[in-house]
C-alpha cells in the first residue's frame, strides 16, 4: 500500500454569483487547487467527482460539470454522494497504486434550487415523503431525542450557539427551524466548491488514515442519537492513523446543525456519550471555522 499526501487543498464558497455558472465555479476553484499543488491536468491520473443530479438541476451531471473539474478524457468516477466518501475513494485509488495523481472535486449550489424541496425528494416516496420529511427536519427529531435523554445539552446549546458567529441577513440562506431547533443552531446554505490533489508523491500533508462506513436508508431503523456509522467509520480512520481522538487537534465533523455536530464529537470519540454540546461551548476544539453554520 502507498502513502498518500495531499498536494493541494481549495474550498471556494460564493451565494447566488451571477457573473459565474456552476462550471465556471468548479474550473475556478479545481484551477486553483492544480496551482496550489505545483501540476497541471495533464499530470493526473484520475479524477473523482461527488456531484448529485437532482441537486445540480442536471441529469446526468457529470457530463456537463467534469470538463470543468479537469476530468475530460480523465479516468473518471462520480458519486452522487457526500464529498468525503469521494475524498476516500480518491484515495484508495492512490494507495492501491491503480493512480499516481488523483484530483477530488465536489461542489453544491444550493442557490440554484430549493434546498428543502431536495432533501424531500430523497426520502422513499411511500413511507416517509408524505410525512413532509427533510435532512432539517430529521435533524429537529434527533435534538428533541437529545434534549429527552441528555439534560446538559439544554444547559449547553445557547452558549455553543453563540460560538457559531453571526447569521447572514439574507433569510434565503437558512433553512425554516424543525421544532425544537433554534434559528442560530441552523445551517447557513451556500455555493461551495471543494477540490483536493492526492499522490503518492511525498508532500506537505500526509493522509494518515480513513475510515467509511453507512447508516440504514429507512430513518425508523436508524439511531438518530449514536451515529453507529460515524462511530465505525472514525474508528477505522484514527485506527488506520494509530491515534486517538483525544490526541486529535482539531476535529472538523459534517453536520448540519448544532446539535448533529454535537453528536458527531461524541460518535467520533472525542466526548462521552450527553457531552457533545458542552464541548462545543467549551472551546475551538471542534469546528473552528463554524462548520454548517459558516
Amino acid at each position: 500500500m502507498r502513502p498518500v499526501y495531499l498536494h493541494g487543498g481549495v474550498v471556494s464558497t460564493t451565494w447566488r454569483d451571477t457573473s459565474r455558472s456552476l462550471t465556471d465555479l468548479i474550473f475556478g476553484c479545481v484551477r486553483d487547487a492544480l496551482d496550489q499543488s505545483g501540476l497541471a491536468a495533464a499530470d493526473l491520473d484520475a479524477v473523482v467527482l461527488a456531484a448529485h443530479d437532482i441537486v445540480d438541476g442536471r441529469g446526468l451531471t457529470s457530463m456537463v460539470t467534469s470538463p470543468a473539474a479537469a476530468a475530460y478524457l480523465k479516468d473518471e468516477t462520480r458519486l452522487g454522494d457526500d464529498g468525503a466518501l469521494a475524498f476516500i475513494l480518491g484515495d484508495a485509488r492512490v494507495r492501491s497504486g491503480s493512480a499516481g495523481t488523483c484530483l477530488v472535486a465536489a461542489w453544491g449550489r444550493a442557490s440554484e434550487g430549493p434546498v428543502d424541496e431536495v432533501a424531500h425528494a430523497l426520502f422513499d416516496p411511500f413511507t416517509a415523503r408524505p410525512l413532509a420529511l427533510t435532512e432539517v427536519a430529521v435533524s429537529g427529531l434527533r435534538a428533541s431525542a437529545c434534549l429527552g435523554r441528555y439534560p446538559d445539552y439544554e444547559s449547553a446549546r445557547a452558549r455553543a450557539a453563540a460560538r457559531r458567529g453571526p447569521r447572514p441577513a439574507d433569510p434565503s440562506r437558512t433553512p425554516a427551524p424543525a421544532w425544537p431547533l433554534r434559528p442560530a443552531e441552523l445551517p447557513v446554505w451556500a455555493d461551495v466548491v471543494a477540490a483536493a490533489v492526492l499522490s503518492s508523491e511525498p508532500g506537505p500533508v500526509r493522509v494518515a488514515g480513513v475510515g467509511m462506513s453507512t447508516e440504514p436508508y429507512d430513518l425508523g431503523d436508524r439511531d438518530l442519537l449514536g451515529l453507529p456509522a460515524l462511530r465505525q467509520a472514525s474508528a477505522q480512520a484514527l485506527g488506520a492513523a494509530g491515534i486517538r481522538a483525544e490526541a486529535v487537534d482539531v476535529l472538523e465533523l459534517d453536520g448540519l446543525t448544532l446539535f448533529d455536530e454535537a453528536l458527531a464529537a461524541e460518535a467520533a470519540g472525542a466526548a462521552a456519550p450527553g457531552q457533545g454540546m458542552s464541548l462545543l461551548a467549551a472551546g475551538e476544539r471542534v469546528n473552528p471555522d463554524g462548520g454548517h453554520a459558516a
